[in-house]
């Protein structure tokens, strides 16, 4: 048989891969259209964070709620209504939400999105220590 020869991305995926094996955790791998890609590595960034921690965070935020997330796909696959006590929430830190008009440039913490001084956009308060939110209209109406 004939082999192919081990691609750049490939080396770098087995890298990952003995690594977190070595810190016995898990690898994923997930295929992203070029702009989701690009924004991810940006925000991380300008975070100062590794794109993998980014990424475990996200992931984290989003099954925060996994009792209530688990109720939730056994309604939606029963086809009945979802009770809003039902739903994840989807940024645990926050304490409550206030409009506000943005002095300066901020990148939306839903999507990435960049949102310019004078936007009016929803800000998380988080609980004492922990970082804000800012959300753009459209993912301000997914919470």
């Amino acid at each position: 048989m004939h082999e192919r020869p081990i691609t750049q991305a490939q080396a770098m995926r087995d890298k990952a891969m003995s690594v977190a094996m070595k810190r016995k955790e898990e690898f994923l791998g997930a295929r992203v259209p070029k702009v989701l890609r690009d924004r991810v590595i940006q925000r991380a960034s300008d975070l100062g964070v590794p794109v993998s921690i980014l990424i475990r965070t996200i992931l984290e935020e989003a099954f925060a709620g996994e009792q209530a997330a688990g109720r939730r796909v056994a309604v939606q696959g029963s086809h009945a209504p979802i009770s809003p006590a039902s739903l994840p929430v989807r940024f645990p830190s926050v304490l409550g939400w206030e409009e506000i008009k943005l002095n300066r440039q901020m990148d939306c913490s839903g999507c990435g999105r960049r949102l310019a001084p004078g936007m009016l956009v929803t800000l998380g308060l988080g609980l004492s220590g922990e970082s804000h939110v800012i959300l753009c209209d459209q993912c301000k109406d997914q919470i």
